[in-house]
């Protein structure tokens, strides 16, 4: 059920839906997940949306427990997925990607636009 975080610096709202299976994942990991995600709001207001998907993988592996987490900025989807041990380890791996990708984002967006330059006969 999605949850939503309310920001107080500009009263606007980063709705997040989080997809678990039922009973497996700790209140405690959702709330972890919830405040880095808010975290990322705080560094840029314009991201408005996070899904968060934990998963068992029936495959066999030793690391079979997957996070995958969409963030959804203006102008700009990310996504990052990644499989560990528990889904502690799994959270915090994507976390820590989807903090640099993020950042990278922000990085792009002080750039200059491209100039195009365009000609018109009158």
């Amino acid at each position: 059920m999605p949850t939503i975080g309310k920001s107080p610096l500009n009263n606007s709202f980063m709705t997040i839906g989080f997809f678990t299976p039922q009973g497996e994942v700790p209140e405690h990991m959702i709330l972890f997940i919830k405040e880095k995600l808010m975290e990322f709001y705080h560094r840029d207001s314009e991201i408005y949306g996070a899904e968060v998907i934990l998963k068992m993988n029936s495959l066999g592996t030793s690391s079979d427990h997957t996070c995958e987490i969409t963030l959804s900025i203006y102008g700009e989807v990310l996504m990052v997925h990644r499989t560990a041990d528990n889904y502690l380890q799994a959270a915090r791996d994507v976390l820590a990607e989807l903090s640099l990708k993020v950042d990278e984002f922000l990085e792009r967006q002080k750039e200059p636009p491209d100039q195009i330059t365009s000609t018109v006969r009158v």
